[in-house]
């Protein structure tokens, strides 16, 4: 097969870029939802994706198809899952044992199972991940809080709250036990967020700013900046797409 004239012919018929842009961008926003460690997050959405997803065909065999997309799904979910902090060893080592039960499989059915297993899997480690440098109950309900409401705009007085607790004890428990503010962590783990949107996806820095629960998208590139060095244009220039496509020397 003459690869390039393969390639040529297929943009030729392919009317739906429009489309494609939009399964991607829904993509790597599920990913991120795995790498958040969010459980709740993540059950919501494999009920949607079970009623809505079509896979793109990569084989005329069925079976061989959906064990192809499954196995591209768990290279992906450790590659954003160790961007996100796991370990490198313990990504891939999950990453490995679960292509191996993918490849033994003998049914439709047993590859889906299997793919819900890893996503949760991952996710579990992610969640966990959060919660092993914390010591009290109180810190890591916290710490749920705040990734499953990165999307609000959130404060030590909502969180305290959410907790029935007193806002100035909460405030000295978090720091006690993290090392940090309950305000600096809130705004390291939206702008974690921020980085990862901006690497993977091409929203503006509005969409994210109200995304994230920011005031204004000035306040959000004036946090942005002070956190990073950066704005977060620049910040895409220098990483758009880079951190994961160029990272297979790690393994």
């Amino acid at each position: 097969m003459n690869i390039e004239k393969e390639l040529a012919k297929r943009l030729m018929n392919e009317g739906e870029s429009g489309n494609r842009q939009e399964a991607y961008n829904n993509e790597i926003a599920f990913y991120e939802v795995v790498a958040s460690g969010n459980m709740n997050r993540l059950e919501e959405t494999l009920k949607t994706i079970a009623s809505t997803q079509t896979p793109g065909i990569l084989s005329s065999d069925k079976l061989r198809n959906v064990k192809y997309h499954t196995i591209i799904l768990a290279a992906l979910v450790s590659r954003f899952c160790i961007e996100a902090g796991l370990e490198i060893s313990v990504a891939y080592n999950l990453s490995d044992i679960y292509i191996e039960l993918i490849d033994a499989a003998t049914t439709v059915e047993e590859v889906d199972a299997l793919e819900n297993d890893l996503l949760r899997s991952y996710c579990r480690k992610m969640s966990d991940l959060a919660k092993n440098s914390v010591v009290s109950r109180h810190i890591v309900i916290a710490i749920d809080y705040i990734r499953s409401h990165i999307q609000e705009n959130l404060t030590v007085e909502s969180i305290a709250d959410s907790l029935s607790l007193n806002s100035s004890y909460l405030s000295k428990l978090f720091k006690q036990e993290m090392g940090i503010t309950l305000s600096h962590y809130i705004r390291d783990q939206k702008i974690n967020v921020a980085c990862n949107m901006l690497r993977h996806l091409d929203e503006s820095s509005l969409t994210i700013a109200n995304y994230l629960g920011f005031s204004s998208q000035s306040h959000f590139i004036q946090v942005f900046k002070k956190t990073t060095g950066m704005t977060p244009e620049e910040y895409r220039r220098r990483n758009y797409h880079q951190s994961w496509m160029n990272g297979d020397s790690e393994k």
